[in-house]
Formats: C-alpha cells, sequence, structure tokens
C-alpha cells in the first residue's frame, strides 16, 4: 500500500499545531504498516471511504484497493468532520 496525501489535507495539517500534525504523520504511517494499530473504520453509506480517529482529529481516507493506494482526502476535528462530510 502507499499513502497520498491531498494537496487539501496537506493544507489541512499545515494549519495544526506541530505537535498534532506530527502525531497524525506518525499514525498514517503507523497504519501502513499494520492496520490493526489504528483506528480505523468504513464509513457508512460510501463504497470507499474510511475514517481514522487520531484523539480528537479525523483522517477521512480513500482506499483504492485496484490502484493498492490510500488517499489522505482530510484532516478536520471530529465534531467538524462528519458534518463537513455529509454535506458533500
Amino acid at each position: 500500500m502507499r499513502l497520498v496525501i491531498t494537496r487539501q489535507a496537506e493544507k489541512d495539517l499545515a494549519d495544526l499545531d506541530v505537535k498534532v500534525s506530527m502525531r497524525i504523520r506518525a499514525t498514517l504511517d503507523k497504519m501502513l504498516t499494520n492496520v490493526q494499530a489504528v483506528d480505523l473504520k468504513k464509513l457508512k453509506g460510501y463504497p470507499d471511504l474510511w475514517r481514522l480517529r487520531v484523539g480528537d482529529w479525523r483522517v477521512m481516507l480513500q482506499i483504492s484497493e485496484k490502484e493498492v493506494t490510500i488517499y489522505a482526502l482530510r484532516i478536520k476535528l471530529r465534531r467538524e468532520a462528519y458534518r463537513q462530510h455529509q454535506s458533500s
């Protein structure tokens, strides 16, 4: 598996505190080596969307099994992540 962090997700990371950003990046790296070590759940109603929980933060992911690629789409606080996602 390879990880692609989209431009929007990079922007989200850049807006965060350095410690939080490093923690999220470390969790994304950990996910690539051991999926059971992270809190990853499929989003209901979406065939290829997942969420990764990192404390109060959520990383919205799209997993393409055909391309063997994980795309990090957005990084938001929990209270904003689902509201934002559902309105799109």
